[in-house]
């Protein structure tokens, strides 16, 4: 395909391109005659896009219909990956114009500005659009989700929405101290906002929504793959500081009045065919109250150990510690490193009609059928503790405890897994040796440690590379030593790649999560070790012996697979000062 610039009069009219589609698309027997003549009639009359309206009937997909097109046209298809799109490139056309037109500047060549776009440009639209640059205009087309990604990146979520707010809101009642446009979320155009922030959320895979007043501008965040993101906010945004906490609060129905205590709230939404719960938090600061929002999949919890991404070799040793008869497993790591999803995929494995499984947790993050599940209340007196003692009085076989905090709940938990039941909780720990010497801190006698304790897990997510903007990538040679000494001085270094960034991973270079595990057994030559009270690291090269392999090793031969990046290892895991062969 051609990718010089064309004058009108080299390209077809929008109208023509359409009638030239429908025609091939005819004579190929993509569509009937008469369902074409119907996209046709409904087009005029609605009107609405015929690609639109293709997509609606599933004649045919958006790639399809921009392929053709751009094969009538001579306009390319593209994806925004192929573009090094930067701020001084997008900083050529204002937000109120790309979001009128949604339009996007892609590159910038000897004065020629390639605009990407989603549908066929107007004549009308592109001349403006030349009065605006002062100069000629190359077009590119690319998928709409590509280019809204990219719009939201890079001029700002919801941009249209508060450029709409503001330029229909006098300015002396936005600047005035006491004015609060949209208190009580009565302006729809400040709930629209809120919803697009909550919607983009859920489409990013967020898991907490950030928004952060200053002085003189708002700070929105996204913790997405375990790490928060800024996401751009358009110009103006802090003149409604106060107003999308009120528009919050009045959808979480909290007390839009009560600014100066924090107070928690609770937003139901529905979004993506899914139901979600928002755990509502907000905190008074100096320029205005900060606000975050927990998302809760309401959904049951059908996730299974195979769909974890667990490598293949510590699959059975998991699979063996969650069928034990009795006994503790521990799963150790820092606050959102998956451990509740581990066991929560743990007893989506073991239930049955044959087994009772009781949980307790605070909160209650995963709603899972056939289990029976218990909120803590600290406030009334339900603690981790007291909900234990009476649980063990109703029989179950497996009690799923959410973490144990203090020597209270891990003493009730010791004495549960030797009266024959399977206790499944979660401890934070850096690594699985150091368990064993959290739970002798917490007064429980190394002996008792010894006797129930089966196996633990330390698991950490690490981000795995977005396959659409895969490059090779190389390794800093004081790395190479540490690489050598695990799989030998002839090492292929050939796999290891980092992600550039794109609209499909946000542009971070990295889509999704994968776990690593550190899986220590305890055999009776551990359990000696237990029993006279040795260190972490003692108990650590006992097990070495005995087939562990740690978080570091599990992480470096996932770089070396081009499954995750060398930064990642480095940010998740730490080297083992005292490991033997490392």
């Amino acid at each position: 395909m051609n990718d010089s610039p064309y004058a009108n009069s080299m390209r077809p009219s929008p109208e023509s391109a359409w009638r030239e589609l429908g025609h091939r698309w005819v004579e190929k027997g993509k569509v009937a005659f008469e369902d074409w003549t119907r996209i046709q009639q409904q087009a005029q009359l609605s009107g609405t896009n015929p690609g639109e309206l293709l997509q609606s009937n599933q004649m045919a997909t958006e790639a399809e219909i921009l392929r053709e097109l751009s094969d009538i046209t001579h306009i390319p298809f593209k994806g925004l990956h192929e573009f090094e799109v930067t701020d001084e490139l997008t900083a050529k056309i204002k937000a109120k114009t790309a979001l009128r037109y949604q339009v996007m500047p892609v590159q910038n060549d000897a004065n020629i500005i390639t605009l990407a776009s989603s549908v066929m440009p107007e004549s009308m639209m592109e001349d403006s659009l030349k009065m605006l640059l002062g100069g000629q205009i190359r077009w590119v087309f690319v998928l709409e989700s590509e280019l809204l990604k990219a719009l939201s990146h890079f001029y700002g979520l919801g941009a249209q929405n508060i450029h709409e707010i503001i330029t229909t809101t006098e300015l002396d009642e936005l600047s005035f101290e006491g004015a609060d446009i949209g208190e009580g979320s009565e302006e729809a155009g400040m709930i629209e906002f809120v919803h697009n922030i909550i919607l983009e959320a859920i489409k990013m895979r967020a898991t907490d929504i950030h928004i952060e007043p200053f002085e003189d501008h708002v700070v929105l965040r996204y913790r997405i793959d375990g790490l928060l993101q800024k996401v751009p906010l358009p110009e103006g945004i802090a003149k409604l500081k106060r107003s999308i906490a009120s528009c919050i609060k009045s959808m979480a129905n909290m007390d839009i009045a009560e600014k100066r205590k924090p107070h928690d709230g609770r937003i139901k939404v529905r979004a993506i065919n899914e139901e979600f719960d928002l755990r509502v938090s907000v905190l008074p600061t100096r320029h205005g109250e900060t606000v975050n929002m927990r998302i809760l999949s309401r959904g049951s919890m059908s996730i299974s150990l195979a769909h974890l991404g667990i490598q293949d070799e510590d699959l059975p040793m998991i699979k063996y510690l969650g069928a034990l008869p009795h006994g503790i497993v521990l799963l150790t790591g820092p606050t959102g490193s998956g451990k509740t999803t581990t066991l929560y995929a743990m007893l989506n494995e073991l239930k049955s009609d044959e087994v009772k499984i009781i949980t307790v947790e605070d909160p209650i993050e995963y709603q899972m059928e056939g289990i029976s599940q218990l909120q803590v209340h600290s406030k009334i007196g339900l603690t981790f503790a007291s909900i234990l003692r009476s649980i063990l009085r109703h029989d179950p076989d497996i009690v799923l405890i959410g973490e144990i905090r203090d020597a209270e709940t891990a003493d009730i938990a010791v004495r549960a897994s030797l009266t024959g039941h399977l206790v499944l909780s979660t401890l934070h720990t850096n690594d699985a040796p150091s368990a064993v010497t959290r739970l002798v801190d917490m007064g429980i006698e190394p002996y008792l440690v010894s006797s129930c304790l089966e196996g633990v897990i330390a698991q950490r997510l690490v981000r795995r590379i977005c396959p659409k903007c895969a490059v090779p990538d190389s390794l800093d040679p004081p790395l190479l030593p540490e690489l050598q000494a695990q799989f030998g001085p002839e090492l292929d270094l050939s796999g290891i790649r980092k992600g550039t960034g794109c609209a499909d991973c946000n542009y971070t270079g990295y889509h999704g999560r994968t776990a690593l595990h550190e899986i220590m057994m305890i055999d009776d030559d551990v359990r000696v070790e237990i029993i006279s009270n040795k260190p972490a690291n003692i108990i650590r090269e006992v097990a070495e012996k005995k087939g562990l392999t740690s978080l570091r090793q599990k992480g470096w031969n996932m770089v070396l697979h081009g499954q995750t990046s060398v930064e990642e290892i480095l940010r998740v895991t730490q080297k083992q000062s005292y490991h033997s062969t490392i």
